[in-house]
């Protein structure tokens, strides 16, 4: 990955270009955000992930413009939710998705996860290959996104 990319923890002074990112992130695919439906977590990025022993990490180039995000949301002591993994098209294929995916799984295997799942749309294919290369499954979980038809999971065992 190039050096000049820097990946730091987001917080809710990012927001306005998190929201842009994600926008065109889902125009892409034909879908509107609606902050009515489980995106609305945007609006409050440190209450709802950093302060709540998840994680929300961005990625900027080196003029500072955010080029990629992910969002570990803590839904248990064992149980992490991968959220908001969007790249901007013009930064695609260069790693940054599999960087962030690391550095999320990562926080939570230090936070005692014993399960990480997803949710995603058949429509983004890319994202699906992504998720397989890490080990995730097709699950069965609850969907809580209106756009999304597929849940992932990846289990861990401790050692």
């Amino acid at each position: 990955m190039n050096d000049l990319i820097k990946i730091r923890m987001a917080n809710n002074n990012d927001t306005k270009e998190i929201i842009l990112l994600v926008v065109q992130g889902l125009n892409e695919f034909g879908f509107e955000i609606d902050f009515n439906t489980s995106e609305s977590d945007l609006l409050n990025i440190d209450e709802k992930y950093n302060k709540n022993g998840g994680v929300f990490l961005i990625a900027e180039n080196n003029e500072a413009q955010l080029i990629a995000t992910g969002g570990l949301l803590k839904i248990t002591d064992n149980l992490y939710k991968i959220r908001k993994m969007y790249v901007a098209k013009s930064y695609r294929g260069k790693g940054l998705g599999k960087h962030i995916l690391t550095e999320l799984e990562n926080h939570a295997s230090k936070n005692g996860a014993k399960k990480i799942i997803l949710e995603t749309t058949n429509l983004m294919v890319a994202a699906i290959g992504l998720y397989k290369s890490f080990g995730f499954k097709e699950g069965s979980e609850v969907l809580d996104s209106p756009r999304c038809e597929i849940s992932m999971v990846k289990t861990y065992i401790k050692k």
